[in-house]
């Protein structure tokens, strides 16, 4: 009896290590990568005193191509599809679906009288995501997505971030991001044998997603915000030079050439919107709004010493001055945004971020361009 239950427990052990052997192998040679898990659905309940101009309820939903967006209609080629990538002023993390700026731009092409094609902007943007990362994450993606017409890149504002996270380093380090911190869903990140750390577990919880549609529910989303903005504005040592920035912008028009090149393989043309910003000079009162731009994350421990916003706003526009010289370099259609969306708190949230009236500016400014890129476009 001993013995039959040993060799029980034996057989079945060595099925589970061969079931992990090929979940693992499995996962490997698909090599799917996706910023959000097909079909994935959350439902935010935002922090009214950290975000009063923001509405109640975030809701993210991902169609089955792992993009936050519609469904496809099939067949792709008879869409006119938008792709949209970038930093977490593109992912619009903070705005209800309906109200983040890819969706306006969709709702806006497919309103247009005597469209030829129905329109589809799906997003693929994430937060802290800096242009190098971008590069290698649509490499990963963009091979098994079909028949773009549109790549839209909305970038530089992560790029100036991670530098002054890092103290304005004279040197950029060029070593490659983990890319698997950006995607939901991925191959990587290094497979354990406790029971959440196994293949197994990863394509179980895909088939669930997939079949049961489960909502991921948060409540105060956003409270972090209050604290964050409480760091910047008690710090005393506020910084109104940065070291050489030459650097990093060199750097950022390398990763942008590359990126550019990168989208033209998959896609008919890029556009790049080039990121606006809270350009305005504010009271005191307006500027505790403001979080970021201190050296170390503010979520990770607190700073000891921030950017002031006007340098800020002076390297915001030698990072914009580098996308509009490398968008003609290397000729992609190019949108200044700034001259569009207003410079306010109505508009911001903070430096970077839209609320849903600025989220309308960009939606309907860059789906004017777009209208007009796909009218001269051959029939």
């Amino acid at each position: 009896m001993i013995l039959d239950l040993l060799l029980i427990a034996g057989a079945t052990g060595a099925s589970l290590v061969g079931a992990e052997v090929l979940a693992r192998i499995y996962l490997r040679r698909r090599d799917d990568w996706f910023v959000h898990a097909p079909y994935a659905r959350s439902e935010y309940v935002v922090d009214p005193v950290a975000f009063p101009q923001l509405p109640p309820t975030v809701r993210l939903a991902a169609n089955p191509d792992g993009e936050r967006g519609s469904k496809l209609p099939r067949p792709p080629e008879d869409l006119y599809r938008v792709l949209v990538a970038g930093g977490s002023a593109a992912e619009c993390y903070m705005l209800d679906q309906p109200h983040s700026w890819p969706a306006v731009t969709q709702n806006i092409l497919n309103g247009t009288a005597g469209r030829r094609s129905l329109a589809h902007v799906g997003n693929i943007a994430c937060s802290l995501i800096p242009c190098r990362t971008i590069d290698r994450l649509l490499k990963r993606v963009l091979p098994r997505v079909q028949s773009l017409d549109v790549i839209v890149l909305m970038v530089g504002a992560s790029d100036l971030v991670d530098w002054f996270e890092k103290k304005a380093p004279p040197e950029i380090d060029e070593s490659p991001a983990k890319l698997h911190l950006f995607c939901t869903e991925h191959p990587a990140g290094g497979f354990t044998w406790t029971p959440t750390g196994t293949a197994v577990y990863r394509l179980a919880r895909r088939a669930y997603t997939r079949v049961a549609r489960p909502v991921d529910r948060r409540t105060n989303v956003g409270a972090a915000r209050l604290k964050h903005r409480e760091m910047r504005a008690r710090c005393t040592n506020i910084l109104t030079e940065a070291p050489d920035a030459a650097p990093m912008l060199d750097r950022f028009r390398h990763h942008l050439t590359a990126l550019i090149r990168t989208c033209k393989e998959h896609s008919r043309q890029v556009l790049i919107a080039r990121q606006p910003w809270l350009d305005a000079d504010l009271s005191p009162e307006e500027e505790r709004q403001l979080w970021n731009f201190g050296q170390g994350r503010p979520y990770k421990s607190e700073p000891e010493a921030y950017y002031s916003i006007k340098l800020v706003r002076d390297l915001m526009e030698r990072v914009d001055q580098v996308a509009l010289e490398v968008a003609v370099a290397e000729g992609a259609p190019e949108l200044d945004l700034r001259a569009r969306v207003p410079s306010t708190l109505d508009h911001y949230y903070d430096f970077l971020h839209h609320t849903p009236l600025g989220a309308r500016c960009v939606g309907a400014a860059i789906a004017s361009k777009l209208a007009e890129l796909e009218a001269a476009q051959p029939n």
